[in-house]
């Protein structure tokens, strides 16, 4: 490189370096380096790219499971208007009516509020026990033998009404971060989220055992069993999820139980 032959020159280079708009001088500190602020502008760039693409993706699981609360919460509020038996059996049928519709409509709730998965499982066979420890409650009822003695009923419904209220309790918390496949998208450890991981799989577990009581088969308790294996698969899924894409988890996951604190 030639020899500068004055002082004035590079004096008028650094004039003319200063005025050029949005450089910033290597020597100068008011300022990060050019290559620094160059990365974070294409790190922000990316990051605003995801998001936008995030933001446009379609929803397949609020597209199929809004509608299809929409319409069990309708038969639910069906279901409210024909009454129920008096004393406390009918008491308790009704609690239980107005917990499922509460139930539904907070599904409602949950989807149409929530946002773009950080990171949703690969495994096939997770879906697969997904979608069918959701739908295995609904066929339980198809499953019934002979009639519920007093004693049985009664047991039914109370298991149905608590399984029912903690469900619900649960998904009040779980908010946007609700999914059927296993998704992430943040670390909830509010409400019942305290002490278990899952208190909407232990909701569900527990007023399925109701239903099957209700049924009174063989059928409807090996029903409720394949649920209990399919949630717990479900619980263990998610967690490999959950563990690789949010660094608080595992901190969570040390001073909570999965289902049933105590137990497992």
């Amino acid at each position: 490189m030639p020899a500068v032959p004055s002082r004035a020159r590079p004096e008028a280079v650094a004039q003319r370096v200063r005025a050029l708009p949005g450089q910033v001088q290597r020597g100068d500190s008011s300022g990060p380096p050019r290559g620094d602020s160059t990365g974070a502008r294409r790190e922000g760039s990316a990051g605003g790219r995801h998001r936008s693409a995030s933001r446009g993706r379609v929803d397949v699981g609020r597209l199929i499971m809004v509608p299809g609360a929409a319409v069990m919460l309708v038969f639910d509020m069906l279901a409210l208007t024909q009454g129920s038996p008096g004393g406390t059996a009918g008491a308790l049928r009704w609690l239980g009516t107005v917990l499922v519709g509460a139930f539904y409509a907070l599904i409602i709730w949950c989807y149409l509020r929530r946002g773009p998965a950080v990171a949703t499982s690969g495994s096939v066979t997770a879906h697969i026990a997904a979608v069918t420890g959701t739908l295995t409650p609904f066929a339980v009822p198809l499953l019934h033998g002979s009639p519920p003695g007093g004693g049985q009923q009664l047991a039914a419904d109370l298991l149905l009404v608590a399984g029912l209220a903690w469900a619900v309790w649960a998904l009040r918390f779980l908010g946007r971060n609700l999914s059927v496949i296993a998704q992430a998208r943040q670390v909830v450890d509010r409400g019942p989220y305290r002490w278990v991981r899952h208190p909407l799989y232990t909701g569900e577990i527990v007023s399925t055992l109701g239903l099957a009581l209700t049924a009174g088969s063989l059928r409807a308790i090996a029903a409720w069993l394949v649920l209990v294996v399919l949630q717990a698969y479900r619980a263990m899924r998610e967690e490999q999820v959950l563990l690789r894409a949010l660094s608080g988890y595992l901190d969570y996951r040390s001073r909570t139980a999965a289902l049933l604190p105590g137990v497992f």
